[in-house]
């Protein structure tokens, strides 16, 4: 899941049809998926379902700065203005549930009964394509080590043997437990849950996306420091039921238009300090 460093954006296919509103409840009755296509599913418009005619509901946690985070009741962030440029091509509206646990999205998506996709800085690894299909990667990213800045802690392996926290479900849990065997990792619902502990002193070191942990440091857990980032390729994917093939389709073709239309380019400008290479 999620570089004081290099980051890159991955390349993307074809072009589609989605737009935009904000956090709202799970749809009512919404058990049947609604053809949304039209007739003749062709590589240029493939055919694909929603749960409503004319929307596309989303689920996020929703508390992953700079990508997705709440304003009062209204989500911002880069990936929800990306999933609104999206909208436009699609020719939906984009509907968000209310927050979501991270590690519950995945397997509501494969459900298929109250979500069409999970959009939540989600790294696409081997384990979850068994569950769901995902869209073109639209951002790369790597993990980071944030630790107080009076901590005397200077890298990852320094907390081996201490007790670290991490979002559950995570790459970054996963992470720790492949490579500091002598930690004892404590998993929290968000990472500014982690975050928090970390700064009241119940753990020595969160490990989260490299992304948010800059963000996060620079702006709103300032007496943290990222001590070490850590370089592990990872790419974010869009989710989507493996039973609905079209609609990844759909979105893939929408998403390289909005990086041809220039749309991507400016929306990362607005939430990111280097250059994107996606659509160069």
């Amino acid at each position: 899941m999620r570089k004081v460093l290099l980051l890159a954006l991955v390349a993307v296919v074809v072009a589609g049809a989605v737009i935009a509103s904000g956090c709202a409840q799970t749809p009512k009755d919404a058990t049947a998926p609604t053809d949304t296509s039209t007739p003749g599913s062709t590589e240029e418009t493939p055919q694909f379902t929603t749960l409503e005619s004319g929307k596309l509901i989303v689920a996020s946690d929703c508390d992953y700065p700079p990508f997705i985070a709440m304003e009062g009741e209204q989500p911002t962030g880069f990936e929800y203005e990306l999933l609104q440029a999206i909208g436009k091509e699609m020719g939906l509206t984009i509907e968000y549930l209310s927050p979501q646990n991270f590690d519950t999205i995945l397997a509501g998506v494969d459900q298929g009964t109250k979500m069409d996709i999970g959009v939540s800085s989600f790294t696409i690894t081997p384990e979850r394509t068994e569950l769901v299909d995902f869209c073109d990667p639209y951002f790369d990213s790597n993990q980071a080590c944030v630790a107080m800045k009076d901590s005397g802690y200077s890298a990852a392996k320094d907390v081996d043997g201490k007790k670290v926290g991490s979002q559950s479900g995570t790459t970054g849990s996963e992470w720790v437990k492949e490579n500091l065997p002598n930690a004892t990792l404590v998993e929290y619902t968000q990472t500014s849950d982690a975050l928090a502990a970390l700064q009241a002193g119940k753990i020595e070191a969160a490990f989260f996306d490299e992304p948010v942990a800059a963000e996060q440091v620079k702006k709103t857990y300032t007496d943290a420091t990222i001590i070490e980032a850590i370089p592990t390729g990872e790419q974010y994917g869009f989710a989507v039921s493996k039973k609905n093939p079209g609609l990844t389709a759909a979105v893939n073709n929408a998403l390289k238009a909005v990086v041809e239309n220039g749309s991507y380019n400016e929306i990362f400008q607005k939430y990111f300090d280097f250059e994107p290479t996606m659509g160069k």
